[in-house]
């Protein structure tokens, strides 16, 4: 098996996913994990107190349901939803949450 048709065109100019995960991890990554963990799941907490990490891992989610190609892939989006709001509300930190985020994102390439 050959590299696919997608991968094909970058062959020899692998550089060019530089400028590309770069911009994920700033604006993507970046933007998303400040806004829903460190902006909206501290107010949801105030509403829905020990809890809040099931309802914001669900409605993260269900935010970015439209991306996924298969069940498979809702499902497993709904599991890491969840982990990562329990992990980002106990720790009271959006730093580990981003960093499984954004691995997550690059190895989706």
């Amino acid at each position: 098996m050959g590299l696919s048709t997608s991968w094909a065109c970058l062959f020899g100019a692998w550089w060019i996913l530089i400028p590309y995960v770069l911009w994920m991890l700033v604006f993507n990554i970046g933007g998303e994990e400040l806004w829903w963990r460190g902006y909206v799941l501290p107010r949801q907490e105030l509403a829905f107190g020990m809890i809040t990490w099931v309802v914001h891992g669900l409605l993260w989610s269900v935010f970015h349901l439209f991306m996924q190609p298969s069940l498979w892939d809702a499902v497993r989006m709904e599991i890491s939803g969840v982990a990562l709001s329990f992990v980002a509300q106990r720790t009271k930190s959006t730093g580990l949450a981003s960093s499984a985020t954004a691995l997550g994102t690059c190895l989706s390439f």
